[in-house]
C-alpha cells in the first residue's frame, strides 16, 4: 500500500472484511505519522445503505438537516455523516499489524517495472501494488481546468450553546469572495464544539494566514471560544486526464484514479465503492486488476463538471449567486442526489432550468466548441448527416458534394499525408528516400494481390479498415481496445450493407461476386436488414460502455443510410475518422492545425495533382473507373495503417 490515506484504508478494511489478507505480507509505505486527525471525511447516505459504505462504529457524529442560505432543510431521506480521519488510520493500522506487515517511513522513489517496487535501496516485488500518491496532471488541454478547493478550518469549543447539533451548514457564503469562489462550512458536534471551516474555489490557494482572518471576522460575533484544533488543506478540482496505471498489478487508489469529484471535491463514497470493487475482484482471482470506472470519466455528469469548472476558473465572481440560487431553488437532498451522479435526467432539467441560463449557454457553447471534446467530434458528423439529407431531399445534393470535397482538402488527405513524422516521432523529421521506397513497396503489394486474387484482396482491405478505424474511435472514446473489432464490423457492415445497389456496382468492377438479391423482413434487401440491425446493435453498445460518442457515431451513421454510400462513407471517413486522426496528431506533436498542415503539405498537393490530372484524362468516364479508385485507396491505405498503429500505441503512453 503506497501511502495510507483514506482509500487504501477503506481497501484494508474491505480486505480484511474477506479475509483476503490472511497469510500475506503486506508493505506499507507511508513517510508521515498517521497518529493525529489531519483530515475530515463526510459523505451522505441513507441510513439502510451506510454501512454499505462505512462500519456504523466509525461515524462519530451525524445530521438530519442542513442549514442552506440561512435556511434549516430536511435531509429525508438521506443523512450525512462524519468520519474522523484519526479513526480511519487507527483502524486500519489495528488491522494491518495483526498480519506479516512491514511499515517503511520512506517516500516511493521509485516504480522500475510491473513487480518491483525501489525505496531505500531495497526491491521489493508485490504482486500488487496499491498507489495513493498524488495523482500526475499533465499539461492542460484547452478545454481542461484545474483549481484548487483550498480550507483552512477551526475546531473551536464555546462557554455559550450556540450550536444546533441537529444541523450542519454546507456553504454560507456571506463573506468575502477575494475575486474566487468563498464559503463557510460548519459541523457541529454538539452545542458547544464545531468544525468551522472556509473554503475558497479557486486558482490561488489559501494561505494559512488568509484563512485564519476570515475565520477570526466570521466568528466575531462569538464569545469567548477556544480553539482545539486546526485544519489546512487543499484538494484538486480538475477536469484533466489522470495519468493511467504503468504496469498491470499497481492499481491507482483515490484522486489517482480520479475519485476525487471534479465539481465538488468530494470523494469518501466513491473511495468506498472502489474498495469494494477491488476485493471484490481479488476474490475471484482477477488479474490484473481492473482500473476504477471514473478514471476516465465521458458522461453527462463529466460535462456538467466541466461546464462549473469553467465558470469557477474564467467567471469566479459568479460561484456565489449560482449556488445561492441553486440552494434556494431546489431541495437539498434533490441536490445531493445530483452530485452523486444518481439523479434522474427530467431531475437534472430542472436544476439547470432553475440556475442562471447565461453562464451556462456560454459555458456549454465554449465546451462544445473545443477542440478535444470528443462529444463535440461525435455530434459534429451527426448534424452534417442531418443536414446532408435536408440537401437530398431538396435536390441540392451538389452542396453536400462542396462540404465532403472541402473535407476531403483540408482535413481528409493531410491526415494522411504525414506518415514519414510516424517513423521516428518526431515532427521536424525530414523525408527519407528509404521512407519512399518501403511505402511504395508496401503499397505495390496490396495492388499486386488485387491482381492476384481480388477476393482475398478485398477480404483483407475491409479487414486492415475496420481495425483502422476502430482503433482511432476507440482511442477518442477511451475504451477498452480489445473489443474495438466489434465495434468495427458493426459500423463498417452499417455503411455497406445499408447501399447494396450501389455496392454491388462497386464489386463488379473489382471482379468480385456481388452479393445476391435477397428480400428482408422489413426492408427490400437482406443486407439491409443487416446494416440497420449492427448500429442498432452499435446504439445499445454505446449505452453499455455509457459513451454518448459511440451513440451519436451510430446514429448518424443510421441516417446516413438515407444517402447515397459515397456520401454515406465521405461523412464518416472526412468528418469522424479524419477529424479524429487530425487532432491526435496534433494533441501529440503539441502543433497548432497550420503547423502540421505545413509537414503535410508535400504529399497532400501530390495526391491533389493525380486526382485533377485522372479526372481529367477520364472526363465523363471517371465514375466507371470507381473500382480502380478503389485498389488505389487500399494501396495507399496500407503502408497508412501500419504507422498509425504504432503511433497509437506510443500515442496512448
Amino acid at each position: 500500500f503506497v501511502g495510507l490515506g483514506a482509500s487504501n484504508c477503506l481497501l484494508i478494511l474491505e480486505l480484511e472484511k474477506r479475509r483476503l489478507l490472511d497469510e500475506k505480507i503486506i508493505i506499507v509505505i507511508e513517510p508521515h505519522q498517521k497518529n493525529k486527525k489531519d483530515k475530515t471525511y463526510c459523505f451522505w447516505s441513507t441510513s439502510d445503505n451506510v454501512e454499505k459504505i462505512i462500519p456504523l462504529d466509525f461515524i462519530d457524529k451525524e445530521w438530519d438537516e442542513v442549514v442552506l442560505n440561512g435556511k434549516v432543510q430536511s435531509l429525508n431521506p438521506l443523512k450525512y455523516y462524519h468520519v474522523s480521519s484519526l479513526t480511519l488510520y487507527e483502524k486500519a493500522l489495528k488491522i494491518i499489524k495483526k498480519h506479516d506487515v512491514k511499515i517503511l517511513k520512506q517516500a516511493l522513489e521509485q516504480v522500475q517495472s510491473s513487480n518491483r517496487i525501489i525505496t531505500d535501496n531495497i526491491i521489493y516485488e508485490p504482486k500488487f501494488s496499491f498507489d495513493s500518491r498524488p495523482p500526475v496532471i499533465k499539461k492542460l488541454q484547452k478545454n481542461q481546468f484545474y483549481i484548487n478547493q483550498s480550507f483552512v478550518g477551526w475546531q473551536i469549543q464555546t462557554n455559550d450553546e450556540v450550536f444546533d447539533p441537529q444541523s450542519f451548514t454546507m456553504m454560507d457564503f456571506e463573506i468575502p469572495q477575494d475575486n474566487s469562489t468563498q464559503f463557510v462550512y460548519v459541523l457541529p458536534f454538539d452545542s458547544k464544539h464545531a468544525l468551522v471551516e472556509v473554503t475558497r474555489f479557486g486558482e490561488e490557494i489559501m494561505s494559512l494566514d488568509e484563512g485564519e482572518k476570515l475565520l477570526k471576522d466570521y466568528l466575531k460575533d462569538y464569545k469567548d471560544y477556544q480553539i482545539l484544533d486546526t485544519e489546512k488543506g487543499c484538494i484538486p478540482m480538475t477536469n484533466a486526464d489522470i495519468t493511467s496505471e504503468s504496469f498491470s498489478n499497481i492499481r491507482n487508489m483515490g484522486a489517482r484514479a480520479g475519485h476525487v469529484k471534479p465539481s465538488t471535491g468530494y470523494a469518501f463514497r466513491s473511495m468506498s465503492i472502489d474498495a469494494s470493487t477491488i476485493a471484490d475482484q481479488i476474490a475471484r482471482g482477477n488479474e490484473p486488476i481492473d482500473s476504477s470506472n471514473v478514471q476516465s470519466r465521458d458522461n453527462r455528469f463529466a460535462f456538467y463538471d466541466s461546464l462549473l469548472l469553467r465558470i469557477l476558473t474564467e467567471k469566479p465572481h459568479l460561484g456565489k449567486p449560482i449556488f445561492k440560487r441553486l440552494f434556494q431553488k431546489i431541495k437539498a437532498s434533490d441536490i445531493l442526489y445530483f452530485l452523486d451522479e444518481e439523479s434522474r435526467l427530467r431531475d437534472e432539467l430542472k436544476i439547470f432550468y432553475s440556475l442562471q441560463w447565461k453562464p451556462f449557454i456560454v459555458a456549454a457553447l465554449k465546451e462544445f466548441w473545443s477542440h478535444n471534446n470528443p462529444i463535440l467530434k461525435s455530434f459534429i458528423p451527426l448534424i452534417l448527416s442531418i443536414l446532408f439529407l435536408v440537401f437530398q431531399t431538396l435536390n441540392i445534393t451538389y452542396l453536400t458534394d462542396v462540404f465532403l470535397v472541402t473535407g476531403l482538402l483540408l482535413i481528409g488527405i493531410p491526415h494522411g499525408a504525414i506518415d514519414h513524422l510516424l517513423e521516428t516521432n518526431h515532427f521536424n523529421q525530414t523525408i527519407s528516400l528509404k521512407f519512399i521506397a518501403l511505402y511504395l513497396v508496401q503499397g505495390a503489394a496490396i495492388v499486386l494481390l488485387w491482381y492476384i486474387n481480388p477476393h482475398l484482396a478485398l477480404l483483407i482491405f475491409i479487414g486492415y479498415s475496420i481495425f483502422h478505424f476502430s482503433q482511432a474511435d476507440f482511442t477518442e472514446w477511451k475504451l477498452n481496445p480489445k473489443i474495438s473489432w466489434i465495434w468495427g464490423i458493426f459500423f463498417f457492415c452499417g455503411i455497406l450493407l445499408s447501399h447494396p445497389i450501389e455496392l454491388n456496382e462497386i464489386l463488379n468492377q473489382l471482379s468480385v461476386s456481388e452479393l445476391p438479391d435477397i428480400s428482408g423482413n422489413v426492408f427490400y434487401s437482406l443486407w439491409q436488414d443487416i446494416a440497420f440491425g449492427c448500429l442498432s446493435l452499435g446504439i445499445i453498445m454505446g449505452f453499455v460502455h455509457r459513451s454518448s460518442a459511440m451513440i451519436a457515431t451510430s446514429l448518424f451513421l443510421l441516417i446516413t443510410t438515407q444517402l447515397t454510400l459515397i456520401h454515406a462513407f465521405g461523412t464518416y471517413f472526412i468528418y469522424n475518422h479524419s477529424l479524429l486522426g487530425w487532432n491526435h496528431l496534433r494533441s501529440h506533436f503539441q502543433v497548432n492545425s497550420l503547423q502540421l498542415w505545413k509537414k503535410a503539405s508535400l504529399f497532400s498537393f501530390g495526391a491533389y495533382a493525380i486526382f485533377l490530372l485522372l479526372y481529367w484524362y477520364f472526363g465523363n468516364d471517371f465514375g466507371n473507373y470507381i473500382g480502380t479508385f478503389f485498389v488505389f485507396l487500399s494501396a495507399i491505405s496500407f503502408p497508412h495503417v501500419l504507422r498509425m498503429n504504432n503511433f497509437y500505441k506510443y500515442f496512448k503512453n
